[in-house]
């Protein structure tokens, strides 16, 4: 794995770079990894209008230079998204999430539970009736969790089909 200086520099250049060159693309993750002959670059962009294999590759020839070292990956997040900052976390109030912490939070590190709310500090979850407050620094992993249909939202919030 790459020294954390390192990666943490990569990310900021990916992030500066789509920033600079495409603003209506949004970084949503960035995943530096291997060693050696086998880095890769996995980045995760979305786009208000969606993100097809022409935004992918625009966006992986912005990322030329790192082709030399890297294997570069660029993808939409995908209908379960990684939550890595504080705004991720507030786009993803009133959806379920899965937390890993990295340390006990209410003696338990994983959480799946209701997003209530987020700020730069903490956010709070409802998991099944119990309120827990967990620590933005303390969270080691977070993603939205998709479930087919409609479970989870309130009765008066779920539609009826109509016959015809």
């Amino acid at each position: 794995m790459l020294p954390a200086v390192d990666r943490d520099a990569i990310i900021a250049d990916v992030e500066q770079t789509l920033a600079a060159d495409m603003p209506d693309v949004e970084v949503v993750d960035v995943e530096v990894g291997g060693a050696g002959g086998n880095r890769i670059l996995r980045v995760f962009i979305d786009h208000p209008e969606g993100v097809n294999h022409d935004l992918c590759m625009r966006v992986t020839g912005l990322l030329s230079r790192y082709l030399q070292d890297h294997a570069v990956e660029v993808s939409s997040p995908g209908l379960e998204r990684r939550l890595r900052k504080p705004e991720h976390f507030q786009a993803a109030a009133g959806k379920k999430i899965n937390v890993r912490t990295f340390g006990p939070v209410e003696g338990s590190r994983n959480f799946t539970g209701f997003l209530i709310s987020a700020n730069g500090r903490e956010i709070i979850l409802d998991e099944e009736g119990r309120r827990i407050t967990i620590p933005l620094d303390q969270v080691a992993r977070a993603r939205t969790v998709f479930e087919f249909g409609q479970q989870g939202l309130p009765k008066s919030r779920q539609t009826k089909k109509k016959r015809r």
